[in-house]
């Protein structure tokens, strides 16, 4: 946690300056006007006070070292009676009434663009990783900082706020004590001393709990999605019962946490009061029995200082908040630091080539120095041939296709698309070209022609794309047969289509994209025979339209491929079309022996 390495507490006005940056001081500024406005206005109770016990017309005199109010009032031709004072009070309070509301709908405006600031930047973050350090990472702390951790950053804003501003609101009155009686502003230093000295422990293991039920939270987000995941294995096999323990495990954990942090805020709560009550007394008999001061400076006094006390206490009660809430904070950093350490290098340089022919020489890689999962590649793979990568589960195919297609990079070597190495281009701008068809099929659950067209508009144009893409994979008449034909959503990961039809809709998806290669990795290996046919033939329907690659464990899916690629522990052992492999190469035959055609 680098960010938080220092313990000074200023470390979290640098965080929430780093997304507001002078905001924060507009929003001090307000809670300044708000104090003074208060603090002048309970002042003039004391002559009002005073004026109607004693019928005392010397204003100025009640009013103590704040006489140069009514000074000023005078100079300019005001007579200063119980009325103006009256009238004083009521603009005074109205005023602060005006800063409040200003002070609080503007704390809300904070709150709202710091929080979708810090939203943003997680997410453009995400975006910008790179492939090989997202794998690192552990779903179930992203999706709980994205989702969870952000509402608990939100409540530590507010928290943290409301404590920076009563401590300004502190100043306001400890300076206006000082006016009034140095004493007395002594005595609040002591107090406010003392009892942030008395809660300063429970700050500590409040944080502490904090930060153990967002780490928690974390684990208890990846139980959670591994258990809906892979939920029909774990009922069919009733391995539910063996997991579960592991669930409701951590869910304990987090209520002991929670309880914690209540404890604590229950302390904070009983005793304040009490405190401040402690304080009054303490202060009360050292201004009479030790001072001498008179009622009037004693009763000033004590306005001032239940004020500043009581916004001692919000100070305390307020950051009591916000180190409950600390952990969403300490997340949410983490998290970003982990996603920009794994950043994706930018190059300005677009790709910009009319052809996309690959050649890969001498391509090495290894997801450590200590073993590598190939070696040596040197390949030519031709434009708008299909090519498929076969070999035993573990031979490199897939990490292979992974290099291509730029989700990692060669440990060495270089892999060049229409004359470019494609990692001296900008790869977002490269894997634009690229269509991407997996295993598991990726269905939203929205509708067919957000699906296919990843929320174009519903323009003419688009539309005849959306039913040419239907067309070369034989949706077009299904989609029509549906009761809101192309809006009609198509439920949880395509939960209202079969497995073949889930396929279709991902090929379609991305010929829609105008791509110019289409990736099938073990894209029909879950499908029954006849649906593996179809896909099948959608997929030689569009040879010779499109650079293909596949990634294949079932032979059969082959046999039409222009170049077959074998290989074997990170090697290339051999490359042919399928006759001319099943003649000269006894590996391959032996391969196909094992399966039936």
């Amino acid at each position: 946690m680098k960010f938080f390495k220092n313990s000074d507490y200023v470390r979290y006005f640098r965080l929430f300056y780093k997304y507001l940056n002078f905001r924060i001081f507009k929003l001090l500024l307000l809670s300044f006007f708000v104090g003074i406005l208060d603090g002048f206005g309970i002042a003039l109770f004391i002559p009002l006070i005073q004026s109607s016990i004693d019928g005392i017309d010397d204003y100025s005199q009640s009013f103590g070292n704040f006489s140069f109010i009514f000074d000023f009032f005078q100079s300019i031709g005001f007579e200063i009676n119980i009325y103006f004072i009256l009238f004083l009070m009521i603009s005074l309070f109205f005023l602060k009434g005006v800063f409040k509301f200003f002070d609080t709908y503007y704390k809300a405006i904070l709150q709202s663009f710091f929080v979708k600031k810090l939203r943003h930047q997680m997410v453009n973050s995400l975006e910008e990783m790179k492939y090989s350090s997202f794998i690192s990472l552990d779903s179930g702390e992203i999706q709980n900082t994205l989702s969870g951790e952000v509402f608990k950053v939100t409540a530590s804003f507010i928290s943290f706020f409301n404590a920076i501003q009563s401590l300004v609101l502190l100043l306001v009155y400890f300076g206006l004590a000082f006016l009034s009686n140095w004493q007395f502003a002594i005595l609040v230093s002591i107090g406010a001393w003392l009892s942030n000295f008395l809660f300063k422990k429970l700050f500590y293991y409040t944080e502490l709990a904090s930060k153990n039920i967002s780490s928690s939270s974390h684990k208890f987000q990846s139980y959670i999605i591994q258990a809906v995941h892979h939920f029909k294995y774990l009922k069919a096999t009733s391995y539910f019962e063996k997991y579960k323990p592991k669930l409701l495990g951590i869910i304990n954990l987090i209520e002991i946490k929670q309880k914690k942090i209540g404890y604590y805020n229950a302390i904070l709560s009983g005793a304040r009061e009490p405190v401040i009550l402690i304080v009054i007394i303490l202060v009360v008999f050292i201004q009479i029995r030790f001072v001498g001061a008179e009622i009037a400076s004693i009763a000033m006094s004590l306005m001032f200082f239940y004020r500043a006390l009581t916004y001692v206490m919000m100070i305390q009660s307020s950051w009591q908040g916000f180190v409950s809430n600390v952990g969403g904070i300490y997340s949410a950093e983490d998290l970003i630091t982990l996603m920009r350490e794994g950043k994706e290098m930018e190059l300005d340089e677009k790709l910009n080539i009319d052809k996309f022919d690959f050649v890969l020489r001498n391509v090495s890689f290894g997801f450590n120095s200590n073993k590598s999962v190939l070696n040596n590649i040197d390949l030519r793979l031709p434009e708008k041939q299909t090519i498929a990568f076969v070999g035993p589960s573990g031979s490199g195919k897939s990490t292979l296709v992974n290099l291509i297609v730029g989700l990692m990079k060669p440990t060495s070597g270089n892999i060049f698309v229409g004359g470019k190495d494609i990692h001296q281009c900008d790869l977002r701008d490269y894997r634009k070209n690229i269509g991407y068809i997996t295993q598991e099929p990726v269905v939203f659950n929205d509708t067919a022609f957000n699906n296919i067209t990843f929320w174009a508009e519903k323009t003419p144009k688009n539309i005849e794309l959306f039913y040419e893409s239907l067309e070369l994979v034989n949706l077009k008449e299904f989609i029509d047969s549906l009761e809101k034909g192309y809006d009609t959503i198509l439920g949880d990961h395509g939960s209202i289509l079969s497995g073949g039809q889930k396929q279709r809709i991902s090929i379609a998806r991305e010929i829609f994209k105008k791509v110019n290669v289409l990736v099938f990795d073990e894209a029909t290996s879950s499908l029954d025979s006849r649906t593996e046919k179809d896909i099948q033939n959608n997929i030689d329907a569009l040879k010779g339209k499109f650079t293909i690659f596949i990634i294949a464990h079932r032979l059969s899916t082959i046999k039409n491929c222009d170049k077959i690629v074998i290989i074997r522990d990170g090697r290339v052992t051999v490359e042919g079309d399928f006759n001319s492999l099943l003649e000269s190469n006894s590996e391959f035959r032996e391969m196909i022996s094992y399966q039936k055609f």
